[in-house]
């Protein structure tokens, strides 16, 4: 019996797809898997996500900062290139410059790439060629991942809002610091029969409201900075 041919294959993995950084700080590590059998040529772009007076979102281009800026007012991603071994792993420095007078948010997607010789990863032409020719048959599309990173202000503020009803559950946020959400649920009496935990995040000045089904009631941790309180209404 013949046997199927196999050839190696990179596989990604970012952990969290937020990433958070404090008003006390101005710097994150990320660090990134491979949990493939092959290296992963991973390259990092940045872009700003921005929101209009309607409050709809677009991305701005934020560029790949490779080298130091002294007047970037940006989320820098060091470096812009990653090369991760085979079941390794390698670290991503999130450094934001600039000013810190509200709340800013950024995509950074880590994209495995086949690399060449003009992606600033220093292979030769022929290692280039090698690796492409050693990855999987047809396998030009490798998975990626955005994740978004959230720059708090210098100066946090939390100012949350509940109002419970008996229809529904209405959160609002008045600080100028995003909240979260965390373990959300839905449960009936007894906290049994309770639906699948989700992450929700309350940008600053917007309201969320839960509506209830009858005879149920909400659960979740409410994350304010490192302030952690379970709620149940």
């Amino acid at each position: 019996m013949a046997s199927a041919s196999y050839a190696a294959a990179p596989n990604i993995n970012v952990g969290t797809l937020h990433d958070y950084i404090s008003g006390k700080q101005s710097t994150e590590l990320k660090r990134i898997y491979n949990a493939g059998d092959a290296t992963a040529f991973v390259r990092v772009t940045v872009h700003e996500i921005v929101y209009d007076d309607k409050g709809i979102a677009k991305e701005v281009e934020a560029g790949e900062i490779l080298g130091d800026s002294q007047n970037a007012d940006t989320l820098i991603v060091s470096p812009a290139r990653l090369i991760i071994p085979a079941s390794g792993i390698q670290s991503a420095r999130l450094l934001f410059v600039g000013l810190r007078d509200k709340e800013r948010y950024f995509r950074v997607r880590y994209i495995p790439v086949l690399p060449d010789v003009n992606d600033n990863f220093n292979l030769s032409a022929e290692e280039s060629a090698d690796y492409n020719s050693s990855l999987q048959a047809g396998f030009n599309l490798l998975a990626g991942y955005g994740t978004i990173v959230f720059v708090h202000p210098a100066q946090e503020l939390y100012d949350t809002q509940i109002t419970a009803y008996n229809d529904k559950v209405v959160i609002r946020n008045n600080g100028n610091t995003t909240i979260k959400l965390d373990k959300l649920t839905q449960c009936d009496t007894g906290n049994t029969n309770c639906d699948k935990p989700i992450l929700e995040h309350i940008l600053p000045g917007k309201t969320k409201t839960l509506l209830k089904d009858a005879g149920r009631h909400y659960r979740f941790e409410l994350q304010e900075g490192n302030m952690k309180k379970m709620q149940e209404f």
